[in-house]
């Protein structure tokens, strides 16, 4: 009898291999639960309803020392115990609050970078806006307000009977459109013109050419139209033979016929300039469209380079670069198949202003590193005055900025900063920039350029350890670490395990998106979160166990899924807000809160070192705690093929064995929980007929 025994799963998920050929140990689904100290697979805690905020009047999710704090723009709402409430306005007072795209915390107190429903940047800190800052590009608004799929139609043409007298030799002999005769018949005058025009129109009817037509007469007029929708029918012009004294007039060529095909926005002009990276369709509804016109627009590099955000149907324009030489250029839409937006015309850009010496252009991360406030502003890198959080001018002093675009090609558009071991770490998209950085401006000193490594998504920058700083790079999850005793920088990558899951999950997302992924360390086990919207990426690392392994979690309570938009840590507790309400995960008791969360582990094939080999399988033993629905899969072509075998809730070891007969190559056991309560995969034992 031979023995296949599972004694931990201790890779975790795996996606660099075909599920057939991955080592044993390893999985390739484990969802909704994440690795132990002991190399088990175990139920994550539930994420437990906690603060229900006032109906649509707050955004984002921070915290200080004291409490979680939520964002808006106008008065303060009724907010739940537990959550207070910020006001930032838009310098005008009316303008929404529409997005917080970073915090952090200065001397305890929050500072806080917000955007607003014009697309316009401003910063806060502690509720005041920072005056530094300012958003001087020139901007403008429209709104996706119509389309759809203009259904294919049919080619016609026309011509007027405009004579005739009734003779059996006066006929309109044959119609021929292409190489098609489409009439079959003559047809005699009959004394009349319209009558005439409807016996041929009745006469092209009851005739099947090919291609086919169909034809109707308006008093003397006969209208012909293909019987098949499309453009083949276009510019044929229709061959009339006529006998006797018979005439025709008006003779027009086949048009109009269209294929099935999107409204478009064709073009999108500034100043007679394209800024689309190519054509839009209209697709699904105007707030997808919307987002649509804004990822084609922040695609495309046009000169001079324009931006875009979006906020539900609404599109905002803005000039890449502040200035007021911007205000006045002309936005004009090219329009087709009933796309619409309003306005459609007169559409002009506008406040822009000139910063001079006294503002900058406000920047869209901020990050506290060693008692200044760092801001990453296109290509800039500014830093606050020591102690002076709100004070970015030079007369603060420490104050100061770097245009990181003339120290290396490729810093053009920075995204985030982050302390790095003595260092820091300057990311732009392809390229990460290490300093060193001093009190005084003049020691600032550049160390090292990575090229070809960054981030879009500047909130998945995370410290893990002492020496380790995760981000998402476009390939996948990165670690910036030192490389030898040298301490020079490298990159590892810490997420080749579920690098293409994590890409292909990359891919599908918007550039706005992108930027809202976000990075935290759940500070009661030490584990990584990356967390997308609808999937946090969980990395367990016990050094000490040899444990380093990926997971997943979907975010649900009792199985019924919800989105996160935003995160925060606070008093060692992950929060996370969905809509109007506040998870906390785990529970804010004493001890850990579970529901009826399902999580599911499925193992590789094994084949007990003889992949070719067909095996008799005989049963199963399972180490567990917690109720489980074991199945295993055989097909290596059909991995979502399995068949149950039982559901176990406690270890069978030494009990009746669990019987599991079946003749194949390979086997994929799959555990699904079931039930309220913590659940704990620990191994597994299959036994078949021969020996290993």
């Amino acid at each position: 009898m031979g023995t296949l025994w599972l004694k931990d799963i201790r890779g975790g998920l795996d996606s660099r291999r075909l599920a057939e050929a991955l080592p044993g140990g390893s999985a390739i689904r484990a969802n909704d639960g994440h690795l132990n100290r002991g190399g088990e697979f175990e139920q994550r805690p539930a994420f437990v309803n906690t603060f229900t905020l006032p109906a649509g009047a707050t955004l984002g999710l921070a915290c200080d020392n004291n409490s979680l704090y939520v964002f808006g723009s106008d008065g303060a709402p009724a907010m739940p115990r537990g959550v207070l409430y910020q006001r930032l306005q838009h310098p005008d007072g009316i303008t929404p609050l529409v997005r917080i795209l970073d915090f952090d915390l200065f001397a305890g107190k929050i500072y806080v970078v917000a955007e607003y429903g014009d697309g316009t940047r401003y910063h806060f800190y502690d509720g005041t806006r920072v005056a530094d800052w300012i958003d001087g590009r020139a901007r403008a608004s429209f709104r996706v307000t119509g389309g759809g799929i203009q259904p294919a139609t049919a080619a016609s043409c026309q011509f007027t009977v405009t004579s005739g007298s009734a003779s059996i030799v006066n006929t309109i002999g044959e119609i021929i459109l292409g190489s098609a005769s489409i009439l079959g018949a003559p047809v005699q005058h009959t004394g009349n013109n319209s009558t005439t025009a409807a016996a041929v129109a009745a006469q092209i009817n009851s005739f099947v050419s090919s291609p086919d037509y169909t034809a109707a007469a308006v008093g003397a007029t006969v209208t012909i139209t293909a019987a098949a929708t499309g453009t083949a029918a276009n510019g044929l012009t229709p061959a009339i033979v006529l006998n006797g004294d018979v005439l025709v007039a008006g003779i027009t060529t086949m048009s109009g016929g269209t294929v099935s095909a999107p409204s478009q926005l064709a073009d999108l002009t500034v100043n007679g300039v394209s800024i689309l990276a190519g054509p839009v369709n209209w697709t699904t509804d105007n707030t997808t469209t919307a987002q649509a016109i804004a990822d084609s627009i922040n695609a495309y590099a046009s000169v001079p380079d324009y931006t875009a955000t979006v906020v539900g149907d609404k599109v905002n324009l803005l000039a890449a670069n502040p200035g007021a030489a911007a205000n006045g250029s002309a936005v004009v839409f090219t329009l087709l198949r009933n796309f619409s937006v309003t306005p459609s015309a007169g559409v002009v850009l506008a406040n822009g202003a000139d910063l001079g010496t006294t503002a900058f252009q406000a920047g869209s991360f901020a990050k506290t590193i060693r008692s200044k406030m760092y801001v990453t502003a296109a290509q800039y890198l500014n830093f606050s005055g020591i102690l002076a959080p709100t004070g970015f001018q030079t007369s603060n002093t420490g104050a100061g900025f770097v245009d990181m675009s003339t120290e290396a090609s490729g810093s053009e558009k920075l995204q985030a900063v982050a302390k790095y071991q003595k260092w820091i770490a300057v990311f732009a998209e392809r390229l990460t920039q290490i300093w060193y950085v001093d009190p005084d401006p003049d020691q600032n000193a550049q160390q090292q350029v990575l090229n070809n490594t960054g981030t879009s998504s500047p909130r998945s920058v995370t410290q893990f350890g002492d020496s380790d700083l995760f981000y998402l790079d476009e390939s996948g999850v990165r670690s910036l670490r030192a490389r030898d005793a040298s301490n020079a920088a490298s990159t590892s990558d810490v997420g080749v395990p579920v690098d293409t899951l994590v890409v292909e999950k990359l891919a599908s997302l918007t550039a706005t998106q992108r930027s809202q992924i976000i990075g935290l360390i759940e500070p009661t086990s030490g584990r990584f979160w990356l967390i997308f919207p609808d999937l946090v990426f969980v990395f367990s690392l016990f050094e000490g166990s040899k444990i380093n392994a990926w997971s997943t979690y979907t975010p649900a309570v009792n199985n019924v899924a919800f989105k996160i938009d935003d995160a925060a840590v606070f008093k060692k507790r992950v929060y996370v807000r969905s809509g109007d309400t506040i998870y906390c995960f785990g529970g804010t008791g004493s001890s850990v809160v579970y529901d009826e969360t399902s999580p599911e582990l499925w193992l590789p094939y094994l084949d007990a070192g003889a992949p070719s080999d067909t095996k008799q399988f005989r049963s199963v033993d399972v180490a567990c705690e917690g109720s489980w629905i074991v199945s295993a899969g055989n097909n290596t072509n059909n991995h979502d093929a399995s068949d149950k075998i039982a559901t176990v809730s406690e270890t069978t070891y030494g009990k009746d064995l669990i019987p599991y007969e079946i003749e194949a190559t390979h086997v994929s056991l799959r555990f699904k929980g079931v039930g309220s309560g913590p659940k704990k995969i620990s191994a597994a034992v299959i036994k078949f007929d021969g020996d290993v």
